[in-house]
């Protein structure tokens, strides 16, 4: 007999039909999909609560917008019989569940980054950040400026092909193009755009991977790849525009032309941090206006031995990802000036590819051990999940893109999507039972 999937609304019956697919791999089994008759899953549209009943069948209540969600979470605890029979209400301490994909370091293809999509539906994440410049590559294709891209790369139909599978997955895609630092795979094609730095014995030297935020047109070229990708990516809600390790913000008295540029816009007490927040300002602006909502990395802002003239807009979120020096920010300084902040938590969620920079590869068993949503970077602990702390996000970073291969990524965060979400909702599953769902589904 096929396995029935039945939906109260035809709304529903785009979810059923993604969800055909997970009963096929996790179930092995034939699967129709109906609305004529209540079926051994059944969907219900409505806002609410969301529940799953389980009596002979399993009903799913919720939302348009968690109906998806709820139900893989169905499924994955049914495969593994930890589905109680009666009612189980679902709830996920932070709506935003992201991953984000260094996918400039190192060469992802189409085809393994919809078999991430696949972990992610599986693990009920529906963001997934795809970080496509950085200093050692560029790899989305680009006709404003070819120069700029890496022979190894993603075509626009590519991406289009991406976002289509995202979105029949549940999972929206959220464009990461980093400016005005981790620029120099563009600036190679273009020095006479690098900031100049003040060297010990008074020389100026260039930053090869810091853009010239003083020069016009260097700006306005940056400006007009963020617009070429803003066309592109249409469909997605969340823009992120980078802003993290400029330079070296301690010693941002080095760079001159910044300070120069300050005092000369902004006035006397100006200093140079004032240029670069004034820069992130009008890309804030920009990207707003293409209708997106911008988000920025937090550790150039509100310094705490730093005092800005230029106030950082209002209009943007900012991605917590690290206080490793004593002068930057603490969450509660973002919270209290009313900033949406989403924890990228680096000491459990950072993926450094060859354990780079003093990371070491985030496990299955200290998330489920040691994390609490609570919880953000260097053992910061907010006390309430407010409307303000709406997401967490897990991240791989390719700094020594040769460490591992991409399957082998792909597989190890598979298992790290599980304990954060399970972290964000109930736990049900150890390692060995996770194990059990990623062979059976990708066999």
């Amino acid at each position: 007999m096929s396995y029935l999937i039945s939906v109260a609304e035809p709304a529903s019956l785009k979810i059923a039909r993604r969800l055909k697919t997970v009963v096929e791999r996790l179930f092995k089994q034939s699967v129709v999909v109906t609305q004529h008759e209540i079926g051994d899953l059944h969907l219900v549209q409505k806002e609410t609560t969301a529940v799953i009943y389980k009596d002979r069948g399993i009903q799913v209540v919720a939302s348009e917008k968690e109906l998806l969600v709820v139900a893989a979470h169905a499924l994955v605890r049914e495969f593994l019989s930890e589905l109680p029979l009666g009612e189980t209400q679902v709830t996920y301490q932070q709506e935003q569940r992201i991953l984000m994909i260094d996918m400039a370091r190192k060469y992802f293809s189409k085809d393994i980054l919809l078999r991430f999509i696949d972990s992610m539906s599986l693990a009920q994440f529906n963001y997934l950040q795809l970080h496509f410049s950085e200093n050692e590559g560029f790899r989305i294709e680009s006709e404003v400026a070819p120069e700029i891209v890496s022979e190894e790369h993603l075509t626009k139909d590519e991406i289009r092909e991406i976002i289509l599978y995202a979105q029949h997955a549940g999972i929206e895609i959220i464009p990461d193009f980093d400016s005005p630092g981790h620029l120099k795979q563009i600036l190679r094609t273009h020095p006479e755009w690098q900031l100049q730095k003040k060297l010990a014995d008074g020389t100026l030297e260039k930053d090869p991977a810091a853009l010239n935020i003083c020069d016009p047109a260097a700006v306005a070229f940056i400006l007009s790849i963020y617009q070429e990708y803003a066309e592109l990516f249409t469909d997605s809600t969340y823009f992120h525009i980078g802003g993290d390790e400029f330079v070296d913000f301690d010693q941002i008295e080095a760079y001159p032309e910044l300070r120069a540029y300050a005092k000369a816009t902004y006035g006397k007490a100006a200093e140079g941090i004032d240029t670069f927040v004034a820069y992130v300002n009008q890309l804030i602006a920009k990207v707003n206006e293409w209708g997106f909502v911008p988000r920025i990395w937090n550790d150039g802002f509100f310094r705490l031995n730093r005092g800005e003239q230029v106030p950082l807009a209002k209009n943007v979120e900012i991605t917590y990802w690290t206080k490793w020096n004593q002068y930057m920010a603490p969450v509660t300084t973002f919270l209290e000036k009313e900033y949406t902040v989403i924890n990228f938590n680096d000491n459990y969620f950072y993926y450094v590819l060859g354990e780079n920079a003093g990371y070491s590869y985030p496990t299955y068993e200290k998330i489920m051990t040691q994390w609490t949503p609570e919880m953000y970077p260097q053992q910061q602990i907010v006390p309430q999940l407010t409307s303000q702390l709406p997401g967490v996000a897990l991240a791989i970073w390719c700094d020594r893109p040769e460490a591992q291969e991409t399957t082998i990524v792909w597989e190890n965060m598979s298992y790290l999507l599980f304990a954060a979400m399970q972290k964000l909702t109930t736990p049900f599953a150890d390692k060995q039972q996770i194990e059990k769902i990623m062979t059976t589904y990708f066999q």
